[in-house]
């Protein structure tokens, strides 16, 4: 089989402007994301609901919407209402059923030589 013949390509480096030490290559930096959902959502949240009478925000009308959705027996808005309350339940690690799980951590010297059982780290 007959090997390729190698190319070398020259780049044309006329007309490139090259940076000045300590310049940015992009002075005004990246453009801001107007346009995504994310912040989209932020900034109508805070607004007022127009249709609402006492004239609360969206954000206040989600969070009484959440109550009344857990009050009323939802559990997936009841446990919201708890998570955001009280954060997240820490589930414990189990093997086979076990309430806990011994974790032994060898530790070796920069050298790559083991250290002896007694210096296991448990």
């Amino acid at each position: 089989m007959k090997a390729k013949p190698t190319v070398k390509h020259r780049r044309n480096t006329e007309g490139l402007r090259l940076w000045k030490p300590g310049q940015s290559g992009n002075p005004n930096g990246r453009p801001r994301k107007a346009e995504c959902l994310t912040s989209l959502l932020k900034e109508e949240i805070e607004k007022m609901c127009l249709s609402d009478k006492l004239k609360r925000t969206w954000k206040e009308l989600l969070v009484i919407g959440t109550m009344r959705l857990a009050i009323a027996g939802n559990a997936t808005a009841l446990k919201e209402v708890w998570e955001r309350m009280d954060g997240k339940v820490t589930q414990p690690l189990g093997v086979d059923g076990a309430d806990s799980m011994e974790v032994t951590f060898k530790i070796h010297q920069g050298d790559r030589s083991p250290i002896d059982e007694d210096d296991t780290v448990q």
